[in-house]
């Protein structure tokens, strides 16, 4: 009975020293959070430019390659955007994609035809899924203000940009 009443004390003052605590734990969560969807969004965004560059001058029909120049131009602006915002938020961004990005455009790099159309529109249409999932959860939870009308900004432009790879992966299959 002398143990367990050691053991409620000692909860109670380790639960007072949290509970008194600056709040530092808590905001820096939410300031890593915001960290790490600047990193990712620019990633895929680098992705994405990359992946456009490669399309508009493999794609194998005038469909496919406006659809990359078109994802090239839209990313970069986009990704110009982050970068300003970065910066006021004190985050260095990568200059070079990701291993596993890479490892991607390393592949669609390697295809011609219509194995490299096909093989484009569904990693499009895989990565904007992964891209307004990110930007969503951005705009509705993320901390920083700015961050968070960026990326509810940018989600309508995203979406178009999934539905037309998912329309356009249907006309291919």
């Amino acid at each position: 009975m002398k143990h367990i009443k050691m053991y409620m004390i000692a909860a109670s003052l380790m639960l007072t020293v949290f509970a008194c605590d600056d709040d530092t734990a808590s905001t820096d969560i939410p300031v890593e959070m915001d960290k790490q969807f600047m990193l990712a969004a620019f990633d895929t965004g680098l992705f994405e430019i990359n992946a456009g560059q490669v399309a508009s001058s493999k794609g194998t029909t005038g469909v496919i390659k406006d659809f990359g120049q078109q994802l090239l131009d839209d990313h970069t602006d986009i990704n110009q955007e982050l970068m300003k915002l970065s910066k006021e938020a004190g985050v260095d961004l990568p200059t070079t994609l990701s291993n596993d990005k890479q490892q991607k455009l390393d592949t669609l790099s390697g295809l011609s035809g219509v194995a490299f159309d096909t093989t484009y529109i569904k990693m499009m249409v895989g990565t904007h899924e992964e891209i307004v999932n990110l930007y969503q959860v951005q705009a509705t939870t993320g901390r920083n203000a700015e961050l968070k009308t960026f990326a509810s900004d940018k989600l309508s432009k995203l979406r178009t940009h999934l539905e037309t790879a998912k329309s356009m992966k249907d006309s291919i299959q």
